[in-house]
């Protein structure tokens, strides 16, 4: 590259960033739509393998089964979060309380002054000012979801004509063959991973719900499905998992016995996956370099907060793909990449 072509590099990659950061309010329903959209094409896959059914069911009744499907799984998950949380605020009083006498009981037994300072530090911390402005915020959520329904329902209908309007951008066969050869392997990449990924976040979460629930910890399933969802999160994901349960069931029970017993069994589970089970999964299909994906789990997450921390590895993945086919960017490509090898 030039000194001029850099420059120009820099001042596009600037400019992008401010206006990701700017219009973030904008784009992160847009890009959970195509998510939403990219799911029901994939439901609509599933339902094409079943005979019959891709002659004889119109386009527009899979797109109606898929598109309620995930409204059924996210009106759960709505509702998960939203019980548990009224029930988490209802109780708060139990769990501040026992926070007191773990407090107190770690002052007496160890006589630091530290102790004294976190009391004071704690006392003028309400817990309730805490978990009721998640409450609320679980609750404001759901507007946004609205909108990313309506920008994924404009999607569906645009859907049919994508294929044409492409041949029309790039009349030339030879570009309009790599182009879509390029949304092919996008389209690709993103189902695996994200398949693979679900496929490890759940057996993450089942073998986790059985542990909270041996131990007698207070709502299993909710704390299960929180291990699920952060398990989304690469690198980090997998420590605040783990470290959530063990703070609440320390709460519940008032003692460490119990929640370093959770500590170490749900810690155990992560170690396993995360390092014999996850890496033989993703090992081919996430052609990331470790530091890219610990650099872009802080890029997206300074942007677009804990959601761009969600979507950082299948954001990365279409930026290496994408940069992999234009010419001047491809050595970017080649140093984002695992090992070097882009095909």
């Amino acid at each position: 590259m030039s000194a001029r072509n850099v420059s120009y590099f820099f001042i596009i990659a600037i400019a992008s960033v401010f206006v990701l950061w700017v219009g973030k309010d904008f784009l992160i329903p847009l890009v959970f739509a195509l998510f939403l959209w990219f799911i029901m094409k994939n439901i609509k896959l599933l339902i094409n393998r079943i005979p019959l059914a891709s002659k004889w069911l119109p386009e527009w009744v899979k797109n109606i089964f898929s598109f309620l499907v995930i409204l059924i799984v996210i009106n759960f998950v709505i509702n998960l979060v939203y019980v548990n949380f009224k029930m988490l605020a209802n109780s708060i009083e139990d769990y501040t309380n026992k926070f007191d006498t773990i407090i107190q009981n770690l002052n007496e037994q160890f006589n630091v002054d530290v102790m004294a300072t976190l009391i004071i530090y704690y006392e003028e911390i309400d817990l309730k000012s805490f978990f009721l402005p998640l409450f609320n915020y679980s609750t404001g959520i759901i507007g946004t979801i609205f909108i990313v329904f309506v920008y994924t329902i404009f999607i569906v209908l645009e859907e049919p004509s994508f294929r044409s309007k492409l041949r029309k951008v790039f009349p030339e066969n030879y570009d309009f063959e790599e182009t879509f050869k390029l949304f092919k392997k996008v389209d690709l990449s993103i189902a695996k991973y994200l398949g693979l990924k679900t496929l490890i976040c759940l057996l993450t979460g089942v073998l986790s719900y059985f542990v909270l629930l041996l131990t007698g910890v207070d709502f299993p399933v909710f704390w299960a499905f929180i291990i699920f969802l952060f398990n989304y999160i690469p690198i980090l994901g997998s420590y605040i998992a783990t470290f959530i349960p063990f703070v609440f069931s320390l709460l519940q029970f008032g003692s460490f016995g119990p929640a370093l017993l959770v500590l170490f069994s749900i810690g155990t589970i992560q170690v396993v996956i995360g390092n014999f089970i996850d890496p033989k999964l993703m090992s081919n299909h996430v052609n990331l370099s470790p530091l890219v994906i610990i650099l872009s789990l802080s890029f997206w997450g300074a942007i677009w907060g804990i959601i761009g921390m969600f979507l950082s590895v299948p954001l990365m993945i279409i930026l290496v793909i994408a940069f992999s086919k234009i010419p001047r960017l491809r050595p970017i490509a080649i140093m984002m990449s695992k090992d070097g090898n882009l095909d």
